[in-house]
């Protein structure tokens, strides 16, 4: 494995700890417990504190994506896809992409609405990736002839984001998954109804659960 530089060390490691304790709970002296390194270790490599915490966002809002698609890579067909979408937000609270748990995306933007208005940009531009992502898996089930063409597709893209993060949020306060089963059974079930041209019987056969 191919040593990482003290810079990435930084990031990848204050990554964990923003999405664990929060922008403002987050201390420099966190970050100098989890990296083994001195203030002017850390400071050599960055300005300041938000610049490290803009950089921590950037990593875990690509390892998001690349966890969409890492799991949408084994999907064959547009219908395999979207419940594969599914998927993911679930994969959020079973096998979190970053310590602290939950969405890195989401989390950042609960944390910083009010009180930082650089990273809530980052979060913001970040939801709006997020769903034009979802847009383009729907637009491509209804060019295959999948999907029905006549869905909303921004619309379902966000409810479907909303819902599910919505869910895992309160699935994470609650600590228990059962509004999340709830949320996962919902959306799958919307999707066979309204957005699939032909309906699925059994809908088991897709992961989700």
């Amino acid at each position: 494995m191919a040593k990482i530089s003290t810079r990435d060390r930084i990031i990848q490691q204050s990554a964990a700890l923003f999405n664990t304790y929060g922008y403002h709970a987050c201390s420099l002296s966190h970050i100098m417990e989890a990296t083994q390194l001195k203030k002017g270790g850390i400071y050599n490599h960055f300005k300041n504190k938000d610049e490290i915490a803009i950089e921590a966002f950037n990593y875990n809002y690509q390892r998001v994506l690349d966890r969409f698609q890492q799991v949408l890579s084994t999907a064959n067909s547009p219908t395999e896809k979207l419940f594969s979408l599914i998927d993911v937000f679930v994969s959020f609270i079973d096998d979190p992409i970053v310590q602290g748990g939950g969405c890195p995306i989401f989390n950042t933007a609960m944390d910083a609405t009010n009180t930082h208005p650089e990273l809530k940009e980052k979060a913001k531009k970040g939801i709006k990736g997020l769903k034009r992502y979802v847009e383009i898996k729907l637009n491509e089930g209804i060019a295959a002839g999948e999907f029905k063409s006549d869905i909303n597709v921004e619309q379902t893209a966000a409810m479907m984001i909303s819902t599910l993060e919505g869910a895992i949020i309160m699935s994470r306060v609650e600590d228990d998954n059962n509004c999340l089963d709830f949320a996962v059974s919902y959306i799958k079930n919307h999707f066979n109804q309204n957005i699939l041209k032909v309906p699925v019987a059994d809908l088991s056969i897709f992961k989700t659960t």
